[in-house]
């Protein structure tokens, strides 16, 4: 059975609650506003081995909204070299680094 947390804090008229599952991601809401506007968002990420998987949705009173989702994937080349790949809604891209 996997343990979680569950985060919620209300600040300037808003909620943001968060509930993280070990080891594995998180997911997390946020509403917010005032008498002239209001905006909702939800995130989703997971950890899927050396990947990572992320998506979020957003919406506003304005007609506002936005679709983004993401993954990276991170590799151990050794001798202190590190390959990442990312891909998401709108860019893809491989990188090589070593620190200095």
């Amino acid at each position: 059975m996997s343990r979680c947390n569950k985060k919620t804090k209300y600040n300037n008229g808003g909620l943001v609650a968060r509930k993280e599952f070990k080891g594995i991601g998180s997911i997390e809401g946020n509403l917010s506003g005032n008498q002239g506007y209001r905006s909702g968002q939800f995130k989703a990420t997971a950890n899927l081995g050396k990947a990572k998987v992320s998506a979020r949705k957003f919406k506003d009173s304005m007609g506002n909204s936005a679709t983004d989702y993401s993954a990276t994937y991170s590799k151990d080349l050794g001798k202190g070299f590190t390959l990442k790949a990312k891909v998401g809604k709108n860019y893809r891209g491989m990188s090589i680094s070593k620190p200095l």
